[in-house]
């Protein structure tokens, strides 16, 4: 048998940018104030968790330099979209991006072309017109899926919508850094449920960090993205069984919600 050893696990070089960023603020803010277009490659780690890639445009590099610009991806659980929301980001496409606003198979709009020196432009934009980006990208829970289909008098359809929303504002990064960074601090609107914000100071099992700003990712968040669909029996739009925890809701007769068949992936 191998001796029992006391040496401390070894961090990735990853998990050692997330836990020196202060909550993913450190460097990125510091990064965002610089003239370069580009931000350093521990900020772009951390802005992934804000919802943006850093990405060159190849029809634009030349000899010896990239041509920088950031894509942006929403979150909007179940696929909902407030009218004011499109508007706005088909505004900004045009105004600071390509054109262009793309969907994705997750429910997500994704505006690409955007300069670094009109980030914080288009983030705060988004956030003050009923929109967010935060968790879009990086090791942690993504967009929820569920039936977009607004199907009237159907209850387990909006039973698996209210799921998805709750489970996202659950998941989503607590520390305050991204309306620190895109709004100056200023939250612009909260919609978390009183089932939410129970769940959250929940520590009944032993699963949160006591006293973190992150009480569910720590300091470290996940190793790799995580993703989570819910959906009502017999409509696989959401393909439920390729995501990480799929849930199908269970109504009775009356068509009250009694619970949910849960399936988890294995890897």
């Amino acid at each position: 048998m191998k001796p029992p050893t006391t040496m401390p696990p070894k961090r990735s070089k990853v998990e050692i940018i997330k836990e020196h960023s202060n909550y993913l603020r450190y460097p990125l803010r510091e990064e965002l104030e610089t003239e370069a277009p580009n931000v350093n490659e521990d900020a772009v780690q951390l802005i992934k968790f804000h919802g943006s890639y850093q990405q060159d445009n190849r029809e634009l590099r030349g000899p010896g330099h990239k041509a920088y610009q950031f894509m942006l991806r929403t979150k909007n659980p179940s696929g909902k979209v407030p009218n004011r929301l499109y508007l706005v980001m088909d505004d900004l496409a045009d105004q600071f991006g390509i054109g262009t606003l793309r969907l994705t198979t997750r429910q997500t709009f994704q505006l690409h072309g955007v300069l670094k020196q009109n980030l914080k432009t288009v983030m705060s934009t988004i956030i003050k017109n009923m929109g967010s980006t935060l968790g879009a990208c990086g090791d942690l829970n993504r967009n929820v899926l569920a039936p977009a289909a607004p199907y009237n008098g159907r209850k387990e359809y909006i039973y698996a919508q209210e799921t998805a929303e709750k489970l996202a504002a659950l998941l989503a990064p607590q520390g305050g850094a991204y309306y620190d960074l895109w709004v100056d601090g200023e939250k612009a609107m909260s919609a978390e449920s009183p089932d939410v914000i129970e769940a959250l100071n929940d520590n009944s099992h032993g699963t949160n960090f006591e006293g973190s700003p992150e009480p569910i990712y720590g300091i470290q968040f996940l190793p790799r993205k995580f993703k989570i669909a819910v959906t009502v029996p017999t409509d696989n739009s959401v393909d439920v069984l390729t995501n990480d925890v799929g849930l199908v809701t269970i109504c009775d007769n009356d068509g009250e919600l009694q619970g949910f068949d849960i399936f988890v992936s294995a890897y």
